[in-house]
């Protein structure tokens, strides 16, 4: 039981996530930067490396001001509950092994659960606000949402129906010989962009666009309620790309080399080399890519996305059917 609780909070829980989280911060910036021309963070650490961390205990001990017109209660406490959302989520993601730390049966459908109640939360955070830019953040915010919540699910579905589990540890442990993703391309490429729009990456940082409505549902926030809530966008940029490994492509899993090394090591390595990777497509993506209108967004995830999404369910149940994917 000891142990388990220190996994959850050290190594592969929390610590974890949160140090990969900046780490995927300052990726980000450096291969922003690498693109357009530019350096990137050069001070704090090697290469800039602790600049996320500076960034963050910078914004930690600046003085939060809450406007006189806002609900005071929910900038208090709904900063804490989004960011608890990614950090439960990483708990079923199986890290240094096939299992993970608190899976079950039907952990897939605690995951969308708590996928939506972070949407929940931030439309929450965005209204209480009661500002101008905020209202207009709430709508585009609840728009995107629902948009791009239906081709999400369905990859997801698609995922688990190649291997007949509503388990993340099933679903991975399906993968020993061949990924996901060969079986469910369109699926895995229609689920890296609904999480980018979860993500609110470019082109959907529609949400809190800066340059129309100035932070969008961020605006109002500083201080501590400012840098936990971008710590937990970082922290579900790791997660996002932790479950798009996880359900296409192995998750941890990789051959078993004998060089003596433990097995858990191997398989820690495999996970993060994938996540990275996962990580990096992204972080092009949004770089080379312009924002968009609302209603470019929506006609995407409701008149592409959404029947590709259903064609892929349908070519894997006639997979299934034919017996070239087969339940392991």
């Amino acid at each position: 039981m000891i142990l388990e609780i220190l996994e959850a909070i050290i190594f592969p829980g929390a610590l974890y996530t949160i140090g990969m989280g900046f780490l995927f911060d300052w990726l980000d910036r450096k291969t922003s930067a690498r693109m357009q021309g530019r350096i990137g963070p050069m001070i704090a650490g090697p290469y800039g490396t602790l600049q996320p961390l500076a960034d963050f205990l910078k914004l930690l001990f600046k003085e939060e001001i809450i406007p006189s017109h806002a609900d005071k209660l929910v900038f208090l406490f709904a900063p804490a509950l989004f960011f608890m959302a990614p950090i439960l989520s990483m708990l079923f993601i199986p890290i240094i092994g096939p299992t993970s730390i608190a899976g079950f049966q039907f952990d897939i459908l605690a995951i969308l659960f708590l996928l939506g109640f972070s949407a929940f939360v931030v439309s929450i955070l965005s209204f209480s606000s009661a500002s101008s830019f905020t209202t207009v953040a709430t709508g585009r915010l609840v728009l995107q949402y629902v948009s791009y919540e239906i081709p999400l699910v369905l990859s997801i579905i698609a995922a688990a129906l190649c291997s007949r589990s509503l388990s993340v540890e099933g679903v991975v442990g399906a993968q020993t010989r061949i990924w996901n993703v060969f079986f469910a391309p369109i699926a895995f490429c229609v689920f890296i962009v609904a999480m980018m729009a979860e993500l609110e990456k470019a082109p959907f940082d529609i949400p809190s666009a800066k340059t129309e409505i100035v932070g969008g549902w961020l605006t109002e926030f500083s201080g501590r309620a400012l840098a936990f809530l971008k710590l937990t966008k970082e922290v579900s940029y790791v997660f996002g790309c932790a479950l798009a490994v996880s359900l296409f492509l192995g998750g941890p899993l990789g051959p078993i080399l004998n060089f003596g090394v433990p097995v858990s090591i191997l398989y820690f390595i495999y996970f993060t080399v994938k996540i990275l990777g996962v990580g990096f497509v992204i972080f092009v993506l949004k770089t080379s890519l312009t924002r968009i209108k609302i209603g470019q967004a929506t006609q995407l995830f409701w008149k592409i996305l959404t029947p590709l999404s259903l064609c892929q369910i349908l070519l894997i149940l006639i997979l299934i059917q034919g017996g070239l994917i087969v339940a392991t």
